[in-house]
């Protein structure tokens, strides 16, 4: 009988759906840190990770372990290698979220272009007149860029569209022909950026930031820049000196370099920077689907019929 132990909070859903299967048994820890999973790993045929690392260090200890299912599409602190070697295939949840994230996504332009929250500010505090200001900015023709144009880059498109922005791309791992006619392709990321509005990062963790000190030169004025992607794919510096100087009008993050992040990073003190706590993917009905997947995925690789095409670490089980 197979033991899973499930490391961090689902959604019930997700409980409630292992329970209908007796021949499992499982371990659940809510509260969870780096650490005091690893215990549970002796007894444990299968992982279901929400948010914490799994070191190589952790992995090679491992005995009975055949599969981890992430809570999720990332997969940064997880050392892949190391499951690879072990033969052990690591599963993500797949095209769940992306609603989730692309009107999370949405949400940060409306609000940034729209100064929600200085105006906001300034009812709360009486400042009526801040409506003279004409501060708020329209999104109908203007040019969005997408850097990343997967399934949640596909969706912030369709959904940019309705309020008629301008949609161009860059992504040097799709061709032109995967591109509608309706959307621009570029092939060079700084000509794109110079030409862009707002920029919505919509990638995997790379290298370095895309937003660089280098790239920066290349930025439009008033340009909105947009991460609900990865942490680290803008650099911090260059978007907080860019706001000063006016060069950036104002950026959404939903992600940070390290979460939570460090408060003196976070540019807290301009209104014109929204911040949400990494939740883009976190809708009621997203939380729902991802716990139910990620369980579903382990079942599934126990009973022989797991979608290859949601593993990727390159194990064929």
């Amino acid at each position: 009988m197979p033991n899973i132990l499930i490391a961090g909070e689902l959604h019930p859903a997700g409980i409630d759906f292992l329970k209908k299967r007796s021949n499992y048994t499982f371990d659940y820890i809510k509260e969870v840190s780096d650490e005091n999973f690893l215990p549970y790993l002796e007894n444990a045929d299968a992982l279901l990770l929400r948010t914490q690392s799994f070191r190589k260090e952790d992995i090679e200890q491992t005995n009975n372990l055949k599969i981890v299912s992430r809570h999720g599409v990332g997969f940064d602190s997880i050392d892949t290698k190391a499951l690879r070697k072990k033969n052990i295939p690591l599963t993500v949840v797949g095209d769940v979220n992306s609603t989730s994230v692309s009107e999370h996504t949405i949400m940060l332009i409306l609000a940034v272009f729209k100064r929600v929250l200085l105006a906001d500010e300034a009812v709360r505090k009486s400042n009526w007149k801040y409506r003279d200001n004409y501060e708020p900015t329209e999104l109908f023709a203007k040019n969005l860029l997408i850097i990343g144009f997967g399934r949640i880059g596909q969706t912030v498109a369709n959904l940019a569209k309705v309020f008629g922005m301008n949609i161009s791309v860059y992504d040097p791992y799709i061709s032109t022909k995967s591109v509608s006619k309706e959307v621009r392709y570029w092939d060079s990321l700084e000509e794109a950026i110079s030409e862009a509005d707002c920029i919505s990062l919509n990638l995997p963790k790379v290298e370095s930031p895309v937003i660089s000190q280098e790239t920066a030169k290349y930025l439009k004025p008033g340009v909105v820049l947009i991460n609900t992607a990865r942490g680290g794919l803008i650099d911090l510096d260059v978007l907080k000196k860019g706001i000063q100087s006016g060069l950036i009008a104002g950026a959404g993050l939903d992600v940070f370099d390290d979460e939570p992040p460090d408060q003196n990073m976070i540019l807290k003190d301009y209104k014109q920077v929204i911040l949400t706590p990494h939740q883009a993917g976190l809708s009621k009905e997203s939380a729902r689907r991802m716990s139910v997947k990620s369980v579903q995925n382990i079942l599934d690789f126990f009973d022989g019929k797991l979608d290859k095409e949601l593993i990727v670490n390159g194990v064929n089980p």
